[in-house]
């Protein structure tokens, strides 16, 4: 019986200490994206958050671009990202997001969904 009790709590320790598989614990968001002129934003209907101009708003800006009718359409999109507040004293609105993921966009014209390859 002690054996038993032994081979348990060896595994029981074995299983505790594996490395967990990294999973993505930034948020999704839906919400109609648009950058003009070193400004971007991401409406979610229920919040307005400026958006971190980096590489990963540059690739979601250059994926929208193509479904634009014109310079002010903002293309609904799916994005994981990190909020953050803005830092005192800048411009800007009260939350920020840095877009870490592009899961897909949706046509305005038809509103099929488009993956990003």
């Amino acid at each position: 019986m002690r054996t038993l009790h032994f081979v348990l709590f060896i595994t029981f320790v074995t299983a505790c200490a594996q490395p967990s598989k990294k999973t993505d614990t930034n948020p999704q968001f839906y919400g109609e994206f648009l950058y003009l002129a070193d400004a971007a934003v991401l409406n979610t209907g229920t919040e307005i958050y400026g958006v971190i101009i980096d590489e990963k708003m540059h690739e979601l800006h250059d994926l929208c671009s193509p479904l634009k009718r014109d310079k002010y359409d903002m293309i609904p999109v799916y994005v994981k990202g990190k909020v953050e507040n803005k830092y005192p004293g800048e411009e800007g609105w009260d939350k920020r997001i840095k877009i870490t993921s592009i899961d897909s966009l949706v046509n305005p014209t038809d509103n099929s969904i488009l993956k990003p390859n």
